[in-house]
């Protein structure tokens, strides 16, 4: 089991609509934005290692779960849209878990190996150090889940240790606030 992380937000948090990188706008996910997201939850491929496709009303149930943390919090997943294009590609960000305040993504397949998880990833990172003032921010990955893993350490996590859950080995990293200054930037 891991230990719960002591959690400390800016409370006095404007919500911010949109960060614009090099090639990705991330947004707050609205209604529309969403929807063209749906298909993420029903991908073999990017499900793979997130528990397999889910049913249409748990993706509307996750969906709801995605809003209301940001109506509640102020900050949550984003979505995640290609600039060229204005394409959506998938989710990133922070959000509340069990064991912390942890970075998520899911990117369709046709945008892996691109650097974009990996752009979208250091953003949500620097966004929770720099404007929530988060002083902790976890990963968890599946073990068997290699590129993620690799993602992870690549932009300058630190791999804590494996446990079981979901009756597979997981990997937790972290990235304390005062070491931000070990992060990728390079990425963005």
């Amino acid at each position: 089991m891991i230990a719960h992380v002591p959690v400390r937000i800016n409370e006095t948090l404007e919500p911010v609509e949109k960060i614009e990188t090099l090639r990705l706008v991330l947004t707050w996910p609205s209604n529309e934005a969403i929807l063209a997201l749906k298909n993420l939850w029903r991908n073999e491929k990017v499900r793979k290692f997130l528990g397999g496709i889910i049913a249409d009303e748990i993706i509307n149930q996750k969906i709801n779960e995605l809003q209301n943390h940001w109506e509640l919090h102020k900050f949550g997943l984003w979505v995640v849209c290609e600039k060229i294009s204005n394409q959506a590609i998938g989710v990133c960000g922070l959000h509340y878990s069990e064991d912390g305040i942890e970075i998520s993504y899911m990117f369709f397949p046709e945008f892996w190996g691109k650097g974009f998880a990996s752009e979208a990833v250091v953003a949500s990172i620097i966004y929770g150090f720099n404007t929530l003032k988060i002083e902790c921010i976890i990963a968890i990955t599946q073990t068997e889940n290699t590129k993620s893993c690799q993602l992870l350490k690549s932009i300058g996590m630190r791999y804590m240790s494996n446990f079981m859950r979901f009756n597979a080995s997981q990997s937790l990293f972290e990235l304390k606030r005062n070491e931000c200054h070990m992060i990728n930037s390079s990425k963005i």
